[in-house]
């Protein structure tokens, strides 16, 4: 039997910035029933493939210049035709319950069209919402082991707490700052923040709190790998202070590195509290607040620490279910 050729939506520069696709990638083609390419227009088009896997389908219908927005979005109506006229299948990963940026007048229309073609859906969770026709497949996200490695696991003795990612306004890091300058009990500690901001991520509170608080230390640049793991496993905590978390990448590579982390509590972030321990997945209700923050930091110093287990986000196994998830798409 033919190896499943599958066209993915994402360019082969994602894997630059987005650790999750190359691992992915890598998985599927150690995997040895998948042959996978990288999406462009030529590949789109004139390529030949048995199915078209969906990641942030927004990233193909927009582009860096308003000509190239526009001619995306026509560029994508047409391959949907094409889809449609070579049955091929559609598999669709729905990361996020909508873009993090509105796109242009259409293009909700084109992407709804690309959704009520989806067959196949995989979600990382059990609670992310899919169309009532399409057939849900729950693989969750994997481990960042393979990628990001380091000696030793985190010390309890760390000082440091610790944001890293893009800094977007909803992510919530001027409410961050905000409580741990506030919080009277952790004088002693500092805060890092880690991560490349875009117009929105940097409010004048966060800038007037960097300036008057010493401990708050800012590195608003894109930051490497190598950096960024020894900067995880020096931390005590990982905050990630989202007013909205879906599914987050940055969740899973603090624990694949023994780093606890502190999330908004919704019925997702229990699930990972369930899966890895209350020891390493701390919940914080509503708006991050200094009790919350400081009342995670003190648990943490009470409790003891254990090695985090990351068996359930093997990615031999993943590869291995999305070959399933293939299948089914290319038997239509």
């Amino acid at each position: 039997m033919r190896p499943i050729r599958v066209l993915l939506s994402v360019r082969e520069s994602a894997t630059k910035i987005n650790p999750f696709v190359t691992l992915l990638v890598d998985a599927l083609r150690q995997d040895g029933r998948v042959e996978v390419e990288f999406f462009s227009w030529p590949a789109a088009f004139s390529g030949r493939y048995d199915v078209f896997h969906i990641h942030w389908p927004e990233a193909i219908t927009r582009g860096p210049s308003r000509f190239q927005r526009a001619a995306s979005l026509v560029l994508s109506s047409l391959l949907l035709l094409r889809l449609r006229l070579t049955r091929t299948g559609i598999v669709r990963t729905a990361h996020n319950l909508n873009p993090h940026e509105s796109g242009w007048p259409g293009e909700r229309q084109i992407l709804h069209a690309y959704d009520r073609a989806t067959a196949e859906w995989i979600t990382m969770n059990r609670h992310t919402p899919v169309p009532a026709h399409g057939r849900r497949s729950v693989i969750p996200h994997g481990h960042y082991r393979d990628r990001y490695h380091v000696s030793s696991p985190a010390s309890g003795s760390s000082r440091t707490l610790l944001y890293f990612g893009l800094v977007r306004s909803y992510k919530g890091v001027d409410t961050l700052a905000t409580a741990f300058s506030d919080a009277v009990d952790l004088d002693e500690y500092r805060l890092r923040i880690l991560g490349k901001p875009d117009p929105s991520g940097i409010s004048p509170e966060l800038r007037r709190l960097i300036e008057d608080d010493p401990r708050i230390e800012p590195d608003f640049r894109y930051i490497p790998d190598d950096i960024l793991a020894t900067a995880i496993v020096d931390s005590r905590l990982v905050v990630l202070p989202y007013r909205a978390m879906h599914n987050s990448g940055a969740v899973l590579l603090a624990l694949s590195l023994h780093t606890p982390v502190l999330v908004p509590d919704n019925p997702i972030t229990r699930d990972l509290r369930e899966e890895f321990g209350s020891e390493v997945v701390k919940l914080f209700p509503d708006e991050l607040t200094s009790d919350s923050l400081s009342s995670a930091v003190a648990e943490l110093a009470e409790a003891g620490f254990a090695p985090i287990n990351m068996d359930s986000r093997d990615w031999n196994t993943i590869a291995d279910s999305h070959v399933d998830v293939y299948r089914r798409a290319n038997s239509w």
